[in-house]
């Protein structure tokens, strides 16, 4: 007689948390592990949150220097052409468009 099969139990995976804010991987849109065993991992908000710092100080700095601050005019000008182009590639999937561009020149 056939000894009936052994279910395997999957393994449960622990539960990652941010290790900047201490939210779980549930409780934010993503999470990015990094290391051995995911040991370092950073949300999407407390990415945001320092992204913004970064451009912050990075104006302060650029303020007393005119080449620092045109290269800051240029990187927040491509800043803003890859997120109107992650924009359009979003609404293409729900088949719309985006309204044009306010940009005025000064």
């Amino acid at each position: 007689m056939d000894e009936p099969k052994k279910k395997r139990r999957a393994k449960k995976q622990p539960e990652l948390h941010c290790s900047f804010c201490d939210k779980s991987q549930y409780e934010v849109r993503k999470l990015v592990a990094r290391g051995d065993n995911d040991q370092v991992t950073i949300c999407d908000e407390c990415i945001e949150m320092c992204v913004g710092i970064v451009n912050d100080q990075s104006l302060i700095e650029a303020e007393q220097r005119p080449k620092a601050l045109f290269d800051y005019i240029v990187r927040q000008h491509e800043i803003i052409g890859q997120a109107r182009d992650r924009a359009n590639r979003a609404m293409g999937l729900l088949n719309i468009s985006m309204p044009p561009s306010t940009d005025s020149q000064h």
